[in-house]
């Protein structure tokens, strides 16, 4: 047998086992290439198919931009392709990690459009003789890091169900793949209530939702810059008084395990030297804040400019404004602060009511929050109390959750009974 032969023969050979620990390879199985990828000798590939799977309701006509990009982990190869395109791509054979973002443009309501974001993720994709591949889109914010978990502001049913107890809390989540810190995070709630009716006519421009959020209340998180560090997937939990009110009222939640409390410096208030105090730059009432348990008011978590201290904001931003009360009467309020939209990381207005077309009275802006996440349909409903708006899970990205940021809280959130 001469040396041309033997060389065929054991090239055969390579080939054939190549084939076979592909098409037996588990999903997900790390496949190592035995080919030689030099000038010399060409890349075994094949054309793949991109199955989308859309969230309910989403209509990919509005798509404007669609970009996968897969790297291979044998070779670190990385390729870029439309997942749009009616034209197959040609991949080689291999093992992928992939990530791809879509834009699309969404109506919301009368003459509103928005683009959104869309993401998908797959980790150890085995791509050889089965050519098809389904991508699960997802809706995100890409400038979303932290963002509003969950939030309780009716608290739970006091004895006697008459009322809300003050065991409300605020949980803030990394969604984000990088650590993230919380240092100097502002929560802030608005000066003005959520209504499906236009209560007040404000009439400093100013005040104007679309540019600035205009806060009742403001608290920011104490640190240096690094001092509380939240990793991808975890979250802080921020509550009103961090004790155990289950010793109270059996059912109601106990706070000692809290993060942060907000503490105001009033005997009507329990502190807990335990948990760290936020800071508070500003609030409207002389006495305590608690949060707005008929949950009609809006949240804003804020990255106030780099250096920012509460002395400087107080003196640049102060919002008064001027509207027209119900009664006709032109009237002044002094007591409200302004944050410039761009500075707002999350948002999540708050309401009563399910007619969605006619919200327009929302205190952020629709760059922030198209809509509202609702407690009831009526006013002041009794059944309110112990229920959580909790933001629903989009995907898992290597175990981790991602929570689904579209600004539009309608959609984002669930209530959840506690």
């Amino acid at each position: 047998m001469n040396n041309k032969t033997l060389m065929n023969i054991k090239l055969h050979l390579l080939g054939r086992a190549l084939a076979v620990s592909l098409l037996s390879a588990p999903f997900g199985a790390a496949i190592t290439s035995c080919v030689d990828n030099s000038d010399t000798q060409e890349e075994d590939t094949i054309a793949v198919a991109f199955d989308n799977i859309w969230p309910e309701g989403m209509d990919p006509s509005g798509i404007l931009s669609a970009t996968l990009n897969l790297r291979e982990l044998n070779t670190g190869a990385t390729y870029t392709v439309n997942p749009m395109s009616s034209t197959l791509a040609t991949l080689p054979l291999g093992v992928y990690d992939y990530t791809g973002s879509v834009t699309v443009a969404e109506s919301q309501g009368e003459s509103v459009t928005v683009e959104k974001t869309l993401r998908t993720v797959g980790s150890a994709i085995t791509i050889n003789v089965a050519s098809r591949v389904a991508l699960t889109w997802f809706y995100s914010n890409p400038g979303g890091s932290l963002v509003f978990s969950e939030i309780y502001a009716a608290g739970s049913p006091n004895a006697t169900a008459t009322g809300g107890l003050r065991d409300s809390y605020i949980r803030i989540y990394n969604n984000s793949d990088r650590t993230v810190y919380a240092d100097g995070i502002g929560i802030a709630e608005s000066a003005f209530v959520n209504s499906r009716t236009n209560a007040f006519e404000i009439l400093t421009p100013a005040n104007n939702r679309q540019v600035n959020f205009t806060a009742g209340t403001i608290w920011v998180i104490p640190g240096s810059g690094t001092d509380h560090p939240i990793a991808p997937g975890e979250s802080i939990k921020i509550v009103d008084q961090a004790i155990d009110w289950s010793a109270q009222v059996a059912g109601a939640l106990d706070h000692t395990d809290a993060d942060f409390e907000w503490h105001d410096d009033n005997r009507q208030d329990t502190d807990n030297p335990q948990v760290a105090d936020l800071d508070k730059w500003f609030c409207y009432s002389n006495t305590i804040w608690i949060m707005s348990n008929q949950c009609n008011r809006s949240y804003a978590l804020v990255k106030f400019p780099e250096g920012m201290s509460a002395e400087t904001y107080l003196a640049q931003y102060h919002g008064a404004y001027e509207y027209i009360h119900t009664t006709g009467a032109q009237m002044t309020n002094d007591r409200a602060y302004l944050i410039p939209n761009e500075w707002i990381v999350d948002g999540v207005n708050l309401g009563n009511g399910e007619t969605y077309v006619v919200w327009v009275y929302g205190a952020l802006g629709n760059s922030v929050d198209i809509s509202y996440a609702s407690i009831s349909t009526v006013d002041k409903d009794p059944n309110r109390f112990g229920h959580v708006f909790r933001r629903k899970e989009a995907a898992k990205v290597a175990g981790v959750k991602v929570l689904q940021d579209t600004n539009d809280s309608r959609a984002d959130f669930t209530l959840v009974r506690l």
